[in-house]
């Protein structure tokens, strides 16, 4: 199961829709807060999450699932963060992929980071 967690409701939708397409199963989540519901009441093989949220931003919500499921692999994806910037913030812990994102370019990073899950 992927978690993907976008405040931007288009975005979201054609981001779900192309990993649903390849045979993935997707819940969505509009926030950090709605995102930390859904983690901790679903088993959850990815979460992938934008950084600029309301409520919870990325940062704060990796935070929290670093703590407390640490082998859950994380996907962040940002307009407001260049690639070598978020590889450095990261220090390696998450993948980064920088907004404006085609969705042939997100499903073949999530296959890659967990090519048995469909």
């Amino acid at each position: 199961m992927i978690l993907l967690v976008e405040d931007e409701a288009i975005t979201r939708n054609a981001f779900a829709d192309a990993l649903r397409r390849e045979g993935h199963q997707v819940i969505e989540a509009a926030d950090g807060v709605q995102a930390l519901s859904l983690v901790d009441n679903c088993r959850v093989d990815l979460v992938i999450t934008d950084l600029v949220m309301p409520r919870l931003n990325g940062f704060e919500l990796v935070g929290k699932i670093r703590s407390k499921w640490p082998h859950i692999p994380l996907l962040l994806i940002s307009a407001y963060m260049s690639q070598e910037r978020g590889s450095i913030i990261l220090s390696g812990s998450a993948e980064f992929l920088h907004k404006p994102i085609d969705p042939p370019e997100l499903v073949a990073t999530v296959q890659r980071l967990l090519p048995n899950l469909h």
